[in-house]
């Protein structure tokens, strides 16, 4: 599929922090030998670069053969439908709501995309995103979950305790270093672990 998006990704311009990816990786796949990790990308405050970076990050594993499913958690401004060329389609939003939603396939072999869905919703009760969560470990070999900024949405701390390793972008010139002890001390309470951070320059 040829689209903006698609051609951003795999621009080495673009992407300057390809050893950082290389290096997150490595820390997930000490954590896939005995199990199926899911993996929470989140910012401690909005950055538009961040669904970039989720999908470069599965595409990378599902051009190293693993399985994965990459599922946009940011059901106020949903991003990633966009590799599908989709307007708004049917998925999370709408499967948590006991609507029927759709994994594609997404833009190489081993990647598929879950959209947000086409409903805006909260998190406040887990216990159907648990049950997806755990379906998923058994098809999936990776499930990367795309959240929302982490200090500005109560959705991003409940999946980061449910999840329990995350990622975090941190940008040039904008995240602060209160911004950094306020994440920490909330990934601390909730016995959560930050498995891999990216830089991204301005």
């Amino acid at each position: 599929m040829k689209n903006k998006w698609i051609k951003q990704l795999r621009s080495p311009e673009r992407w300057g922090h390809t050893e950082q990816i290389r290096m997150i990786r490595t820390n997930i796949y000490h954590m896939m030998d005995d199990r199926h990790p899911i993996v929470l990308i989140t910012s401690p405050k909005e950055n538009k670069w961040q669904p970039f970076f989720s999908a470069k990050l599965a595409s990378s594993f599902a051009e190293a053969g693993k399985k994965v499913l990459l599922v946009d958690m940011d059901f106020r401004q949903p991003m990633l439908h966009q590799l599908l060329r989709l307007h708004l389609p049917a998925g999370l939003s709408n499967m948590l709501t006991g609507e029927e939603g759709t994994v594609y396939k997404g833009f190489i072999e081993n990647l598929y995309i879950l959209p947000a869905g086409s409903l805006s919703v909260c998190l406040e009760d887990m216990e159907e995103m648990e049950q997806w969560l755990l379906e998923w470990q058994d098809r999936y070999d990776l499930i990367l979950l795309h959240a929302p900024s982490f200090l500005e949405t109560a959705d991003a701390q409940i999946l980061a305790a449910a999840c329990r390793n995350i990622i975090l972008m941190i940008q040039e010139n904008k995240t602060t270093k209160q911004d950094l002890l306020d994440v920490k001390k909330t990934l601390e309470r909730i016995n959560s672990t930050i498995v891999g951070a990216v830089y991204q320059t301005s």
